[in-house]
């Protein structure tokens, strides 16, 4: 692969972005149940392309605005922005043609879709904006990626969502991703207490456990009431499960495998018992 290339897909985090897109596609199914269209093949590659470009997006007004804190923070300071692998200039660039398209694309789906892909956009700016506030980046974060089930709906349908069980699925997203979001700010707490950074890790001096554990109890609550049916349900109770038992690891494990072992495969259980379900 060309190191350009490479460059690139390390800057956007692109297995974060596919990690993404089973929520995506989540909110797909439930407005193909409501349609009763054909497979609409072209706009669902284009619901897929759009969610690639917010992320994207998102990743690197993050990405510009930490850089004074990557610049100093151990951690980070090999991050491609710091190190000048990625210059400012192309940062910028790429922030403003993923935007731009992502708009572009969102109302060429539907005009609803265009309207509201603005406020997308602005879930994922708010979230560095919001660090030295105590406790709510967590969740700001996970509002940008839970907003992303919706989004799938009004992609494919056009008009708002009206099961209830949709709003369950996003809420419990965006739950389930602010505990991760606590558990990957624990690496920076005691940089980030130096910093002003009100994280949960640096206000309960690193007590993560029983934090992440109660946001998971109240987002599991979510996902269980949100099956859509009994073989929704033994799936949705197996991803609980694994989220529980998540929680043991946390300061046993490495963060990354903590999420490639317990987070990466929950998007893809979740969406594989809902397609089981529709499907039968």
């Amino acid at each position: 692969m060309d190191s350009r290339l490479k460059t690139f897909l390390k800057f956007i985090r692109i297995e974060h972005t596919i990690f993404d897109l089973p929520f995506v596609f989540i909110g797909i199914e439930l407005g193909l149940l409501k349609t009763h269209i054909a497979f609409p093949y072209i706009k669902i590659i284009l619901i897929a392309i759009a969610a690639i470009l917010a992320r994207i997006s998102g990743m690197t007004i993050n990405r510009l605005l930490d850089l004074p804190l990557d610049r100093e923070n151990p951690r980070t300071k090999h991050r491609e922005l710091v190190t000048g692998e990625i210059k400012i200039s192309e940062a910028r660039t790429i922030l403003i043609i993923s935007s731009i398209l992502f708009i572009l694309v969102a109302f060429s789906l539907n005009i609803l879709a265009g309207l509201l892909s603005p406020i997308v956009l602005l879930s994922f700016y708010l979230y560095p904006l919001t660090k030295r506030i105590p406790i709510i980046s967590h969740f700001i974060l996970g509002i940008s990626i839970g907003i992303i089930v919706l989004a799938g709906y009004v992609g494919i349908s056009g008009s708002f969502p009206m099961q209830w069980q949709l709003y369950g699925y996003s809420v419990f997203v965006a739950l389930w991703i602010a505990s991760f979001d606590v558990i990957y700010q624990d690496q920076d707490r005691e940089f980030d207490r130096t910093k002003g950074i009100k994280s949960i890790p640096v206000l309960s001096q690193g007590k993560i456990k029983v934090p992440v554990l109660m946001i998971n109890l109240v987002s599991l609550a979510f996902l269980i009431i949100s099956s859509l049916g009994f073989l929704n349900l033994i799936f949705n109770l197996l991803s609980g499960l694994i989220i529980i038992i998540s929680v043991h690891w946390i300061g046993r494990k490495h963060i990354d495998t903590i999420f490639k072992e317990f987070y990466l495969p929950i998007p893809f259980i979740i969406l594989f018992g809902i397609s089981l379900q529709l499907l039968l």
